[in-house]
């Protein structure tokens, strides 16, 4: 079979009205909208200029708190989780930036470029395109994590330490992981490399078109159409998990002022500063997360407004569907970025291990 029989298939078949209409949330409308002059020049500023100057600064931010949180060490579950999200933002942010992938999501999309070159770009924004999506909801679970982790320190303070351990937090950050790069590695098999001529750039073009598989397997949409609208239950748990940890707090707040003085002299009152400081902390990075994130919960409730272009088949790179899952990135960035803020404001012992590791690389000279 030749590239430019896959790409014919690919096109032909996405005409075909054979696709049950639950999936179509896939397939938006608004794929087909072209944005206007205005919007195409914010949506190029957005691409190339904007997310990556954010993702430069929470890529460094996130390294930074990688740094802190291993000084600090893994004794905690809390330091756990955070390690395993600045990891999952890195990850994720890289992602996003890659070149290929702005390049090939762009324009009138493809590598028109060499066959070769354009081939070894093909590879790469799969590889590119993984990582935004394999750790983009890698990152979504973890603040889910977190705001269970809290719940339980909250709520069940005496049985805490013998629910939440260590080696149970890191399990529960690996699972997530496993479950949505085992997913892409499934999706890539979806594609196969074509390169065909286009008579409207007058030159051939490198596109990334449905495989054999993906047209024996297209019910497979119709589950995974269910599994990404269900995420949208994490940014509702996280919101209703922020709201009852914040009323918990205010009640332990208004009870410890009658209880200061005694907590003090028992030498009790230490360990309850640092956990509230603690909750504090993740409270902050959760209630900014949902805030940040909701976006997602878009293509659950409003089918036609975005459009995924490695779900779609026949994506429409400058249409407003498009334009706006840019937007959506952004936003994902600028959470990712903001970690590192949420930390240095909120949390003393953060602020702390950081200077101490700056003065120990920059020492006063007598």
């Amino acid at each position: 079979m030749t590239s430019t029989t896959v790409a014919q298939q690919s096109k032909d078949a996405s005409r075909d009205g054979d696709l049950d209409s639950s999936i179509n949330f896939i397939q938006h409308g608004s794929n087909f909208v072209d944005a206007d002059p205005l919007t195409d020049l914010i949506h190029w500023n957005l691409v190339f200029i904007v997310t990556p100057a954010v993702s430069i600064i929470g890529v460094l931010g996130n390294i930074v708190s990688l740094v802190v949180l291993a000084k600090q060490g893994f004794h905690k579950s809390s330091n756990i989780l955070l390690f395993a999200l600045a990891i999952s933002d890195i990850l994720f942010m890289v992602g996003v930036n890659g070149p290929p992938k702005p390049m090939y999501e762009w324009g009138a999309g493809g590598f028109q470029y060499p066959k070769l070159t354009a081939h070894v770009l093909y590879y790469l924004y799969h590889i590119f395109d993984s990582l935004n999506w394999g750790s983009g909801a890698t990152s979504l679970c973890i603040p889910f994590l977190i705001t269970v982790e809290r719940l339980i320190a909250v709520f069940m303070p005496l049985k805490f330490k013998s629910i939440v351990t260590p080696r149970r937090t890191l399990i529960s950050v690996i699972i997530p992981s496993v479950i949505f790069y085992g997913l892409q590695a499934y999706v890539r098999n979806w594609f196969e490399f074509a390169y065909v001529f286009d008579p409207a750039r007058n030159a051939s073009v490198g596109y990334a078109v449905r495989s054999d598989l993906f047209w024996r397997q297209r019910g497979a949409l119709k589950i995974l159409a269910v599994f990404v609208n269900c995420l949208t239950i994490l940014i509702i748990f996280v919101f209703c998990g922020c709201i009852a940890i914040g009323v918990k707090i205010r009640m332990a707040a208004l009870k410890r002022l009658k209880m200061t003085q005694k907590m003090t002299d028992q030498g009790g009152g230490k360990n309850n500063i640092r956990t509230s400081r603690t909750t504090k902390t993740l409270l902050f990075l959760c209630v900014f997360y949902t805030l940040t994130c909701c976006p997602i919960c878009l293509p659950a409730f409003m089918p036609d407004v975005m459009v995924f272009p490695v779900y779609t088949e026949d994506p429409n790179f400058r249409s407003v569907g498009v334009f706006v899952y840019h937007v959506y990135k952004l936003m994902f960035s600028i959470n990712a970025s903001f970690n590192f803020v949420i930390y240095v404001a909120t949390n003393k012992s953060f602020r702390d291990t950081l200077v101490a590791l700056v003065r120990r690389q920059h020492p006063r000279v007598s």
